[in-house]
């Protein structure tokens, strides 16, 4: 008798156990704390390549000339469209570097062929200039050739060119720099070339002032 009820006393002490227990929650599970993303950064628009820096219609007889540049840096796409009236359009393209000033029409040789002259300032400091010149007739064009300055013509030469076209001739000016003149100052005046342009198409220089 004494024996069956301590094993009873044991059982219900282990049920007694169990119960405890089984009330106990477990512990939440805590997450890591979230770290906070930082703003996305903007990037920075790229050059739109497709913007026109440079736009001018001209015309000469039944030639209709359109000519654009495209593009915001220092290298742009230069584009000459030509309309004929009864023939198909044409279009001559060229990458060029620095910016274009002024385009003009003209006839320097005088063989009644219309030239176009593009004239551009090129990037940077110098404004270095150049010329891109075509001449068009009823189904073909040609480029035009323009020298390298002479040594003698260099003297003193840092850029800054402007051109014209004045009197059947292409003329171009620029400043003389002495040897201690900063970029923004020249003290050597100017000097001035006169071209003309043969049946070959190349520029001669014709005088020097």
């Amino acid at each position: 008798m004494k024996l069956i009820y301590t094993s009873i006393l044991c059982l219900l002490v282990v049920c007694l156990f169990t119960a405890c227990s089984s009330d106990k929650k477990p512990a939440a599970e805590t997450s890591p704390p979230l770290e906070k993303e930082a703003p996305a950064e903007r990037a920075a628009p790229a050059p739109d390549a497709d913007v026109v820096s440079y736009e001018k219609q001209l015309a000469s007889g039944n030639m209709h000339f359109l000519v654009t540049t495209t593009g915001e840096g220092s290298m742009r796409h230069l584009a000459i469209q030509l309309e004929r009236a009864g023939q198909p359009s044409s279009r001559i393209d060229e990458e060029v570097e620095g910016t274009v000033t002024n385009s003009v029409l003209t006839d320097l040789n005088g063989n009644n062929k219309p030239e176009l002259l593009v004239f551009l300032n090129g990037s940077g400091t110098g404004s270095y200039g150049r010329i891109y010149g075509y001449e068009f007739e009823s189904q073909y064009w040609g480029p035009l050739q323009m020298p390298d300055l002479t040594a003698q013509q260099l003297q003193g030469y840092l850029g800054h060119d402007e051109f014209q076209v004045a009197d059947g001739r292409l003329v171009r000016t620029f400043p003389v720099y002495q040897d201690t003149d900063a970029n923004c100052c020249p003290t050597g005046g100017k000097r001035t070339l006169f071209y003309t342009l043969n049946n070959a198409l190349q520029f001669v220089v014709e005088r020097v002032e």
